[in-house]
């Protein structure tokens, strides 16, 4: 089994009278979830069903546990595809002490046992989807979590605000900016995309060039993000000295630009992402306290169930005690076993990222300068490469990539928005020769010698 992601919202402190009704809004939204999964009956304990949104069928089950100190609600939902994959999402909301709490696993394994990588590309649950849009005060560690929806920051003042955000301390969940080219993003609702695929797990917001450039002012060059570039800015941490430090990855509008020969670079770049993010999510969040406060709250309530109706000293009330006792033994090592999976599957990824902080901060910048700088200056001689990706009603938006590999190169005599926007880009008209790519798809590879 490998633990694809977790997932944990958490609640204000509330009422007695608002927590009873958040349950009750986080039943209706598990029941409408069975629905859309194909469920008949999803309010039943359990079920199995034609899945509607996978290749196979499901089944489920559903339990509820009352205690005078909280509920419980347990939903375990399993889809078969005729891939040989089981994929379980396992679902627990938790009133508590005044709060609620939402535990969400992602789990996969092949139905056979087989010595095989498992082809998959994991996605959130719907049901976290959801339940962000029922309430917009969920949080994780105290950082808000908001719906799936980026946040559009423009100007100084957004720069500043990201720049504050960027730098808070308690800040537990990661953000991924946007940056706009020529007031458009690298892809048509990038941004969109991201953070509805990131639900729970990271903040995406759009910025703007004035943004943009403030942010630099604030953050510094090598932890700037703009012409188009995607940058991911994990969590800060405090130094010895005092001083935050926060780790950041960035991907420049020129290298996802020149990876997309094929028009899927933005499925491949949101895969990735989604891999990411979702890996290190299964190594870091762990099952909140209260669940097994409920669980044990049950245990007990089970052995004084017994009591009244045994003799103290009965050897059947001391078999059901034993079995009761064996049984939440196992179901904890159970639960110990599945973490130390999930950290065991995501650690590969966490490693890979820890690898690639070890270079040293000086060359990190040198190499992410030169790799969201503009252009460099063509010298007499040199082939360039520019990829165009949006269209404006003068002239065409481009970035310089690399060679697409394609030797069906024709003349362009007629391409007047195409020689505005390379002007625009380079600063020059003076090239030799300016040729269009007749193999390269989605908007048009050129080739300009200088």
């Amino acid at each position: 089994m490998q633990v694809l992601s977790t997932y944990l919202l958490e609640s204000p402190d509330l009422s007695s009278t608002q927590l009873a009704a958040r349950l009750a809004a986080v039943r209706v939204a598990i029941s409408t979830w069975l629905s859309d999964k194909g469920a008949t009956d999803a309010d039943a304990r359990s079920g199995s069903f034609e899945s509607l949104t996978q290749d196979g069928n499901g089944s489920f089950t559903r339990e509820e546990y009352v205690v005078p100190v909280g509920t419980l609600q347990d939903v375990r939902l399993e889809e078969f595809t005729r891939s040989g994959q089981i994929f379980t999402t396992r679902l627990a909301a938790v009133s508590l002490s005044g709060r609620l709490r939402v535990y969400c696993t992602l789990t996969v394994v092949n139905a056979a046992s087989v010595v095989a990588p498992l082809p998959i590309d994991p996605r959130c649950p719907a049901i976290i989807r959801a339940l962000l849009a029922q309430s917009a005060d969920w949080s994780l560690s105290g950082t808000p979590i908001a719906e799936a929806k980026p946040q559009i920051l423009t100007g100084k003042v957004g720069g500043r605000t990201l720049a504050d955000e960027i730098r808070l301390l308690d800040r537990s969940l990661p953000i991924i900016a946007v940056s706009e080219i020529e007031g458009e993003q690298l892809w048509p609702k990038l941004a969109d995309n991201l953070a509805f695929d990131l639900a729970a797990l990271a903040k995406v917001v759009t910025i703007d060039d004035e943004a943009t450039w403030e942010l630099s002012d604030q953050v510094g060059k090598l932890h700037s993000c703009y012409r188009g570039a995607v940058r991911l800015y994990w969590p800060p941490r405090k130094r010895a000295d005092g001083t935050t430090h926060f780790n950041s990855t960035v991907w420049t509008a020129s290298v996802l630009v020149s990876s997309d020969k094929d028009g899927k670079g933005v499925s491949r770049f949101r895969s990735t992402l989604r891999h990411l993010l979702m890996s290190t999510a299964a190594l870091s969040i762990t099952p909140p306290h209260a669940i097994r406060e409920i669980q044990d709250a049950v245990v007990r309530r089970q052995i004084e169930d017994l009591e009244a109706r045994s003799t103290p000293d009965s050897e059947e009330l001391a078999i059901a005690r034993l079995y009761i006792k064996e049984n939440q033994d196992l179901k904890t090592r159970l639960e110990q076993l599945q973490d130390d999976l999930a950290r065991t599957a995501a650690r590969a990824s966490a490693a890979e990222h820890a690898l690639s902080q070890l270079k040293a901060p000086d060359l990190i910048e040198e190499e992410e300068s030169a790799s969201e700088a503009s252009p460099s200056e063509p010298a007499p001689g040199d082939v360039c490469f520019y990829k165009k990706i949006h269209s404006k009603s003068a002239y065409d938006v481009f970035v310089q990539v690399d060679d697409c590999g394609h030797t069906s190169w024709q003349g362009s005599a007629k391409a007047d928005k195409a020689r505005k926007g390379l002007e625009r880009l380079t600063s020059r008209s003076d090239w030799k020769s300016l040729q269009h790519c007749g193999t390269c798809t989605g908007g048009g590879m050129w080739k300009v010698r200088w």
